[in-house]
Order: structure tokens, then sequence, then C-alpha cells
């Protein structure tokens, strides 16, 4: 009985410590070197809401843009749609498929699951996981040693909308990056 219990007092002390931590997401500032500090965005934030409803502007993350998702630089390369193929017809609208590279800047090597850890939102709020699509380039499933990095398309089934969000984030943390992709 006292084992039962050490273990139970383990579990929820093991998801306390998971629910408190965050994970450290900041746009990376290609053209300077430079990054965005989770300050500078709050305070822009402030700034914001100080500002009319009319002049409130939002920073958008898209296509060719880079973000630090816990010392993970991973940049949106390109989005587009396909019909699919032959053998392969998607059950929505159409698959929008992304081109990532993500390189590890950290001192350890990093695991990547693109059913764990991406997902896409359509304008309506709707969320899509990652579709099987065997016409898409590369992997980005498995180990990224540290100073490496890998390239790969991901797909999604999804129906028509103006604008989509593809969310990248780590199932064990707190935190999202996120990408607007408006033109398709």
């Amino acid at each position: 009985m006292k084992t039962y219990v050490g273990l139970m007092g383990m579990a929820a002390t093991l998801v306390l410590l998971g629910a408190c931590e965050e994970s450290a997401v900041e746009q990376v500032d290609q053209e300077a070197g430079a990054e965005e500090t989770e300050a500078q965005a709050s305070e822009e934030s402030t700034n914001d809401e100080e500002a009319t409803e009319d002049e409130v502007v939002e920073d958008t993350i898209s296509t060719g843009d880079t973000m630090n998702f816990d010392g993970l630089e991973i940049t949106l390369n390109d989005a587009y749609t396909s019909e699919g193929s032959e053998w392969e017809t998607p059950e929505n609208g159409h698959y929008v498929i992304l081109d990532l590279t993500i390189a590890n800047t950290t001192e350890e090597s990093a695991n990547i699951s693109t059913l764990m850890q991406m997902s896409l939102q359509d304008g309506e709020g709707y969320t899509h996981d990652v579709a099987l699509y065997t016409e898409a380039k590369g992997s980005l499933d498995g180990e990224i040693g540290s100073g490496r990095d890998m390239r790969g398309e991901v797909a999604f089934d999804v129906d028509d909308s103006e604008a989509y969000e593809f969310i990248f984030e780590n199932p064990f943390t707190s935190g999202q990056a996120i990408w607007t992709i408006e033109e398709l």
C-alpha cells in the first residue's frame, strides 16, 4: 500500500511539474541576427492595448519567418495546396502542404514528432492533424542532433479557408509557435 501511495505521489508531482513548465517561443530576426525577447513582445502587446481599436496592429508570423521554440529554429519555407494524386485524394477540400526547416541550436539532441507537435487550424477554428500523404518530400519525424537541421514537408487534409494557422507545440509544456498562412 505504501508503494502505491508513493507511486501516485510521484506521478502527481511529475504532472504538476510538467504543467508548470513553459516553452520559450520567440521570433528570430533573420536580417539583424537578433531575437525578439518575450519582454519586448509583452511590451508591444501592452502598447497595442493602449491604442484605439482601429489602430491595433498585430505582428503576423508567416511564410519565410523563423521562430525559436526551446532552441529549435523552425522556418516555414513554403505553403501550397494539392488536390492529391490518382491514388490519394483528400477527404476534405484539399491538402495544405508545408515545407519546413528545423534547426537544433541546443547542446542536446531533440526529438520531433509531426503527429504530436504540429497542427493546422482553419479560419473557422477547426484544428486539423497531420495527414499521411506520400507525395510530401522528406520527413520531419525523428531525432535532430545538436547543431544539425532537417527539412521536409508535412501535409494536412483540410477544408477550404481564407486563412490557416500552423501551430508548433510541445505536448509536455505550455506555449505555441504560430504562423499565419493567408494566400494559397
